[in-house]
């Protein structure tokens, strides 16, 4: 019995073919020469994982589009879910999903817990601190910020984003300032110490990417610097950033600037080159580099590399981390978390110990919403609307849940709740045992 396994669906088509007209001799009604193709079914003796046990669930009201739903619809803290309900902001018992206490109307995602308060805003703009205990108001910012696809605290500041940056008081929700920058920054910002710094794409003869950093007391824009990336790490005076290539330059070795915070000035460059290439050869800039406590690291497909943050990597031997068995399409995807770094090709996902760089094949075969990393666990979304657990230790499935969405929020974890939120809806069920980190 001939059985067919080959993920490289072009090339199974053409053995698929050849084989059905080679059987072909003898039709039936069934099936007519070259008109079927059949691969990968048979049973699979692996059992499936048990579905999920709904605790509750409830209906949100849908963002406005799928980018919006993928940075999260939903919020969690202080033992509640806070969603958006025809217009009201709520706050539902983590794990009963009973309402504790609605608020306002005509409010909008996205929303923000921090420190007892929920911020969500009006479809006028007006931005709202509610105490996250009793549902009252403790504050309605004073001038409105339209529509702002992010909110962020940093310090005594409230910054949303809408393609301007505004800033508020924490205290009261009083403005602050507004951005002088003429044109719009659409990209998440980022806060460093006394900077404020956002990204943007000019285009004319061609396309380049700008760094922009603000004064976080005034809103002044103090400098920008062509072709780089927001900063990887921030501290005493300076921050690191990534150079970024454009159409007129490569940058064929990950390149790493020290730029003087107050002038956006490049105090020192370092460049990294894991792979050994030929930099007069390459056909591609380097990989993408960012700092994860004292370590660099560098992404190229499937292989990250590591370096000491601070080291001359001329003078330092690298840690690799491969992951095998992913085709060309394997890229890093998560991590380091709980000792793996992750990889994926939008359908598989393959692990790397921290520890001794043994591989782990963890899922496969179905196309990956995303994927978020809770306690022990991998919740992989599925973009057929099927959420998996996977247990990152053993590569185990611990269970599944079946959802109606097929666009999905960032999966939380509350009070011993796993909070699941695809389109229009939220779902909860008990974090599994055996995910639970200590």
């Amino acid at each position: 019995m001939w059985r067919i396994n080959i993920k490289n669906g072009a090339f199974a088509a053409v053995i698929g073919l050849s084989l059905l007209a080679a059987a072909g001799t003898a039709q039936s009604a069934a099936s007519e020469p070259r008109t079927s193709y059949v691969a990968n079914n048979f049973g699979s003796d692996a059992p499936a994982a048990p579905a999920a046990k709904i605790i509750w669930s409830s209906t949100m009201d849908l963002q406005g589009d799928e980018s919006a739903m993928s940075r999260g619809s939903t919020v969690a803290g202080g033992g509640k879910v806070y969603i958006i309900q025809q217009g009201q902001l709520l706050a539902l018992n983590a794990q009963t999903g009973k309402r504790v206490w609605k608020y306002g109307a005509k409010l909008t995602a996205p929303l923000l817990y921090q420190d007892g308060l929920i911020y969500a805003s009006s479809q006028a703009g007006t931005i709202y601190a509610i105490n996250a205990a009793t549902g009252k108001n403790n504050w309605s910012s004073s001038v409105p910020s339209k529509a702002p696809h992010q909110l962020l605290i940093d310090q005594n500041q409230l910054f949303a984003v809408n393609g301007d940056i505004q800033a508020y008081n924490l205290k009261d929700g009083k403005l602050q300032w507004k951005d002088n920058y003429s044109e719009k920054l659409y990209l998440p910002i980022q806060v460093q110490g006394d900077l404020v710094f956002a990204e943007d794409s000019v285009s004319g003869a061609y396309s380049y990417e700008l760094l922009h950093a603000f004064d976080r007391k005034t809103g002044k824009q103090l400098w920008e610097a062509d072709n780089h990336a927001l900063p990887i790490d921030a501290g005493n005076g300076t921050l690191r950033s990534q150079r970024t290539a454009n159409l007129m330059e490569m940058v064929p070795l990950t390149t790493v600037d020290t730029l003087d915070a107050k002038t956006g000035k490049v105090q020192k460059s370092v460049e990294y080159n894991p792979g050994n290439i030929n930099p007069d050869e390459a056909q591609s800039s380097g990989g993408l580099a960012w700092i994860g406590g004292n370590q660099l690291y560098i992404n190229d497909g499937n292989t990250v590399y590591c370096y000491p943050a601070d080291a001359d990597p001329a003078k330092t031997a690298k840690i690799t981390y491969s992951a095998a068995g992913g085709g060309s399409s394997l890229r890093y995807a998560a991590g380091p978390y709980d000792g793996r770094l992750l990889f994926s090709d939008g359908e598989a996902v393959y692990g790397v110990k921290t520890t001794n760089r043994y591989g782990v094949s963890y899922y496969g075969s179905t196309p990956i919403a995303r994927f978020d990393l809770l306690g022990h666990g991998m919740y992989i979304a599925r973009a057929d609307g099927q959420l998996v657990a996977v247990n990152l230790l053993t590569g185990a499935q611990v269970l599944q849940l079946k959802t109606s969405g097929r666009v999905f929020g960032p999966t939380l974890l509350e009070n011993g709740m796993i909070i699941v939120q695809s389109k229009g809806k939220v779902t909860a069920f008990k974090e599994p045992a055996v995910l639970k980190m200590d």
